[in-house]
């Protein structure tokens, strides 16, 4: 073990006293700054960064529509990173070397180039998850869910497992039926693996999907949705469309809408949304925001209308079994069942602060998804694949 973390050398990578990170201030304002050597406690793990993607929640307190318990914060949780020390009570249970991603313990600290993490497996029956009440209405544990990270994922591929959790968490627990019709609000990254999960997955019958950016609703039929509708032009014909079938088109409904602000002109998306819902129908909550949303409690009244979610306390859903399954949500990237190419528009390098700010302020723009910065130790594994996929691909035409 090396005496301080910036003794390191990972894949030629030297880290001083001091790391590099993304800082944000407040909204609107991120900068890369350096912080302070983390510190591997006797139960963590200190990771050096592969790679970060960046997602709605990071956008959301970038814009204000979720508020951290103070600031700065370093954003970033869509993650995979390799071990280069490990904690004395962790000892035999995970290597240096190994690939690590995690869903869980913080939103914070994924964008600098080492990050700390307690990790919690599915299968380790050492293990002890703790939890304390947080400022934000549930209790969280100390540990995150964690999973290795085969050596031939790519590792932007790697980061997507962290959403992808996040969506099986909320299906699995609040399910379609086989042969449902399902609606999905917004066709953001994590609404397109929704799509794939409805469809390849849980036998939905069919899949509308319901947004105002014609690229991502093309995606979305690219990924199994059937029927689209933009709320932008098609707002008069999507009202129609509710009437006509008599407020019972749907059975089921997923919410992956971020913040809606309340407009002047139509109904809202979520009325809408709910009116193409049969009565009793199944409305399932995953878009994160902590600005109040316009609900109409006139349609869940009317029609019976069941609201869903998957919560974040661990009192109902511990982080151990979450990491069984962000180890499903693993099986289903590194066999290619789920297609998590299109849900990543952009790679920038770490050190590309200017590329970073705009992609931050330009998040969602023109049907784009997610974009994902990449350390030089992923740029070194790149290399190194490429490297030897040229050499299989030589040996090959010499036989």
């Amino acid at each position: 073990m090396p005496d301080t973390k910036s003794d390191v050398n990972t894949h030629g990578w030297n880290w001083g006293l001091v790391v590099r990170a993304y800082v944000m201030d407040g909204p609107g304002r991120i900068r890369l700054s350096t912080v302070d050597d983390p510190v591997c406690g006797p139960d963590e793990i200190l990771l050096a960064t592969e790679a970060v993607s960046v997602c709605s929640t990071d956008i959301s307190y970038f814009k204000g529509h979720l508020f951290p318990t103070s600031w700065p914060i370093i954003p970033g949780h869509e993650y995979v990173g390799e071990v280069v020390e490990v904690g004395s009570s962790l000892t035999g249970r995970v290597g240096v070397g190994q690939r690590i991603t995690y869903w869980g313990q913080t939103d914070f600290g994924g964008m600098a180039e080492l990050r700390a993490i307690r990790p919690i497996f599915a299968h380790d029956v050492a293990a002890r998850e703790t939890s304390w009440y947080t400022t934000r209405n549930f209790y969280d544990a100390d540990q995150a869910a964690a999973v290795a990270v085969p050596d031939t994922m790519d590792s932007t591929a790697a980061t997507i497992v962290e959403p992808l959790t996040s969506v099986l968490r909320s299906l699995l627990i609040n399910p379609p039926r086989p042969g449902d019709s399902c609606v999905v609000l917004g066709c953001g990254p994590s609404a397109q693996l929704a799509i794939q999960v409805l469809t390849k997955v849980l036998g939905a019958g069919s899949v509308t999907a319901v947004d105002r950016v014609d690229p991502r609703l093309a995606l979305s039929r690219h990924n199994g949705a059937r029927l689209t509708f933009n709320t932008t032009t098609d707002g008069p014909a999507l009202e129609q469309f509710v009437h006509d079938h008599q407020d019972e088109f749907a059975d089921y409904v997923f919410d992956a809408l971020p913040n809606v602000a309340v407009g002047d002109q139509g109904k809202d998306v979520r009325e809408l949304a709910m009116g193409l819902l049969r009565p009793g129908g199944l409305y399932v909550i995953y878009g994160a925001t902590e600005v109040p949303q316009h609900i109409s409690t006139w349609l869940i009244l009317a029609k019976g209308l069941h609201l869903r979610a998957t919560p974040f306390d661990v009192r109902l859903f511990p982080m151990q079994r979450s990491a069984h399954v962000a180890q499903v949500a693993m099986t289903l990237i590194d066999t290619g069942v789920i297609d998590v190419g299109p849900v990543v528009s952009d790679h920038i390098d770490f050190g590309d602060e200017d590329a970073v700010r705009r992609a931050f302020a330009g998040y969602g723009t023109a049907g784009s998804m997610k974009f994902s910065l990449l350390t030089p130790v992923a740029r070194t594994r790149i290399e190194a694949t490429n490297t030897r996929e040229g050499e299989l691909v030589h040996a090959g035409s010499g036989r």
